[in-house]
Parts: C-alpha cells; structure tokens; sequence
C-alpha cells in the first residue's frame, strides 16, 4: 500500500525535477547568448563601470600591498604576506610560488582587460550585425569571460607579467593618444549642444531657472570648464607631490609638459 503512494509521488517529484533542471539550463543558455542589446548609452556606462570597478581594485592591490596568491598551508605561508584565505590543511600556492601584491596585482587586472577588450576589437571590427550584437549584448558571457581570465592568471607566473609590461608601454602611448583625441572630441561636442540650447527660440530652460536672457547654458558650460580646470591644477599638484622627483628625471619633465600643453591649447 505505501509503495503505490509513494509511486505517484516519485513520479512527479521526479517530473518536476526534471522541469526545473531543464528551465535552468535553458535560463542559463539564454543568460550566455542572449543579445540583450544595450543603447549606445548605457553600452558606454557599463563598459565605463567594468573600467571603473577595475581601477579601483587595481589601486586597492597596489597600495594596500594584498597578496591575490591564496597560499593555505603553513608549507608555503612564510608570514611575511598577508592572504585572501587563512592557514588550513588545503594547499595551493598560485603564481608558481611568485608574489601576486603591489604592481603584479595591477599588471593581471590590466592583462585582464586587454585580453577582454582586444577580443571584443577582434569581433567587432568590420561593421556588421553581429559586430553591433558583441558591442551591445553579450553582457553575462563578458563578465564570466572576464572573471575567467582574472583567475586564470594567478595561475600564470610573474615573469609571464614582466614581459606584458615591458611591451604595454610601447602600446600605451597610441592608446593614450587614442584617449586625447576621444576627449577633444567630446569636449568640442558638449560645447556645441550647451551652446545650441542657449540659441533656441525661445532659448531651452535650464532645469527649473528660466532662461529669458538665453545665456544660463553658457553659464553653465563655463562652470563646467573652471571646474575641469581646478580639477587639472589639483591633480598636477598632487602629481608633483605624491610622484618621485629627484630620482626618476622624467617624472617632472612629464608632468610640467602636460600642464604647459594644457595652457597652451587653452588660448
């Protein structure tokens, strides 16, 4: 008698089971490899935040000095760094035995994002419906592919990381140069639409203030740049503070040309 009760209810039990295991996969196969297109806009937010969230850590791990190898076993933690994880009976000592703090931390989160970004160059070069798609979408199968390689690179040695710097800092100068003139851009397209919206008739309000005179956009346009200007003296000042001076020559000479070049293009 139990076994014909409990028959019928294994049966389901079983049934739902099986549902519920096939709805996951299919959540999870369509969580990888939907589109899930972004605007332009948010697109620029997202990828801006995964460059933010990295920054931050990078600093993090540079100055605190957090060592990422997770060495748990009293055999390979000689005390003299800190770890993610304590002292215990497993054992695995990541980056081949080498140290993961300070700029090797930094140098595998930047490896980290040049791995993810050169695939999505890769991808999205030639200006196609699907290069449109791994701009847009693909957001869940990026932050794994990103995570992915993070870890995978605490199992990289540090001489692997030495090679990547030397040879990133022949690269970066185009990227940076890449950077400048995105910022140009930018900051002439962002002139132009304040200054448009002032030239309006009626002139655009700005937020709850009338604009009857038509110059509260341009007010606010040349707020904007005394702020950007503050910004830049602060932050040449603390260059100069905080960067070594006397021992490394080219420190000063670099920070004075940026700051003569930023006045120059100012007139």
């Amino acid at each position: 008698m139990a076994s014909l009760l409990l028959a019928p209810i294994s049966c389901v039990g079983s049934a739902l089971a099986q549902c519920a295991g096939a709805c996951a996969a299919t959540a999870c196969c369509k969580l990888l490899t939907c589109g899930c297109l972004a605007s332009p806009l948010s697109t620029n937010i997202f990828y801006s935040a995964i460059l933010l969230v990295a920054t931050v850590a990078a600093l993090i791990l540079r100055y605190t000095r957090q060592d990422l190898s997770v060495c748990v076993s009293g055999d390979c933690d000689d005390g003299s760094a800190s770890t993610w994880m304590p002292t215990g009976s497993a054992s695995y000592d990541l980056c081949e035995g080498g140290r993961c703090e300070g700029m090797w931390a930094v140098f595998r989160i930047s490896f980290s994002l040049a791995a993810l970004f050169s695939v999505l160059l890769l991808l999205s070069c030639c200006k196609s419906e699907f290069s449109v798609l791994v701009h847009r979408g693909f957001w869940a199968a990026k932050l794994i592919g990103l995570a992915a390689i993070s870890v995978g690179t605490l199992f990289t040695p540090n001489d692997v990381f030495a090679y990547y710097a030397w040879v990133a800092r022949f690269i970066a100068p185009g990227f940076l140069l890449y950077q400048l003139v995105s910022f140009v851009d930018a900051g002439y397209t962002i002139n132009e639409r304040l200054v448009d919206r002032d030239e309006e008739s009626p002139p655009r309000p700005l937020l709850c203030f009338a604009n009857g005179s038509g110059v509260a956009w341009k007010g606010l346009n040349l707020l904007l740049c005394l702020c950007l200007y503050s910004a830049l003296l602060a932050g040449t000042g603390a260059m100069y503070y905080f960067f070594p001076q006397a021992d490394c020559p080219f420190n000063p000479s670099a920070i004075t040309s940026t700051l003569g070049m930023s006045l120059l293009n100012t007139g």
